[in-house]
């Protein structure tokens, strides 16, 4: 401990401090009076019909396919061969002539008289009926 005693000196730099106004502004507060409708509120009792279910248990007839086994004989077939004797079929060929018939055009001449037809206009005078108003 032999710095107990002694005195040091120090130098400290003085701060400089500088005051400069500035203008800031504060907001105030202001109370203003506001009107402000509210409803009123009315309760209006309505009454609704409320509807209950019951479970009403019917009894409906459903039809049901009831399978039932029935034993039927059917005929099986049986083969049975059978032998028979077939004649024997031999072809004869014979020749027939065929009659082909065949148009031929012949012309023949005829005279047929000619028939000349004459009208004749008749003129007769025919009396006309008067009629008389009554």
């Amino acid at each position: 401990c032999r710095y107990v005693n002694q005195e040091f000196v120090r130098h400290v730099p003085r701060v400089h401090v500088q005051t400069v106004e500035k203008v800031v502004e504060v907001p105030q507060v202001q109370i203003v009076d506001k009107v402000v409708e509210v409803p009123e509120i009315q309760e209006v009792v309505k009454h609704v019909p409320r509807l209950e279910v019951q479970e009403v248990t019917r009894e409906v007839h459903v039809p049901e396919l009831e399978v039932v086994e029935k034993t039927v004989e059917v005929p099986h077939v049986q083969v049975v061969d059978k032998y028979v004797e077939v004649p024997q079929v031999q072809e004869v060929i014979k020749h027939v002539p065929k009659i082909i018939q065949q148009e031929v055009l012949r012309e023949y001449v005829r005279h047929v008289p000619k028939v000349e037809v004459r009208t004749v206009e008749v003129i007769k005078q025919v009396p006309v009926p008067q009629y008389v108003d009554q």
